[in-house]
């Protein structure tokens, strides 16, 4: 998977010579839960287990056209209380740049593998609803969400939603380890 988007970068660089600013840089902090997305959306439960920080890279790899644009991202968090796991995730998605009040707002969607050195054990399987095999899932999938509102050309704040599950049976069948808040700063280069 990891040499497919590299493999991305190099097939689209003029795409992205183009533009002024094809990398952005996200640094973030914020809390992380490890209750699953049902109980968070659904039920409007968000209950802290701890803290966390991040790094997240981007690069523009094609426009896609009525402002949307090809991106791929790479990105490392680290848990600052409460935990000691650090995941690195790499992906591909899709931002959507628009002005809101004459604010240049850019709203991301990635996802892609994600790999965790210290995973917490969690519930991969149910039975007639009870949550059954539980184990520690290095490999998982994750979805991330960003909204990147211009302070100025080259800076943005960010709002950041990061999770790890399964993907539907893809990693892992019913595996749901967590998700992640942040707020923070974007640099464009």
């Amino acid at each position: 998977m990891l040499r497919y988007l590299f493999l991305l970068l190099l097939l689209f660089p003029g795409a992205a010579a183009a533009q002024d600013t094809p990398w952005r840089a996200t640094l973030y902090g914020g809390t992380l839960t490890r209750l699953n997305t049902t109980q968070i959306f659904l039920h409007g439960h968000y209950h802290p287990d701890g803290s966390q920080v991040g790094l997240a890279l981007s690069r523009d790899l094609a426009p896609l056209g009525s402002s949307f644009t090809l991106v791929g991202e790479g990105g490392v968090m680290r848990q600052v209380a409460k935990g000691d796991e650090t995941t690195i995730n790499l992906g591909v998605g899709v931002r959507y740049d628009f002005q809101l009040l004459s604010l240049p707002v850019g709203i991301s969607a990635f996802t892609g593998p994600s790999w965790a050195d210290d995973p917490p054990v969690i519930p991969t399987g149910t039975w007639h609803g009870t949550p059954i095999n539980f184990r520690r899932n290095p490999w998982l999938n994750y979805v991330g969400t960003q909204i990147a509102i211009a302070l100025s050309p080259e800076l943005a704040a960010t709002i950041r939603y990061d999770h790890r599950s399964g993907a539907f049976g893809l990693f892992a069948p019913n595996a749901d380890e967590g998700s992640a808040l942040g707020f923070g700063v974007q640099v464009r280069f």
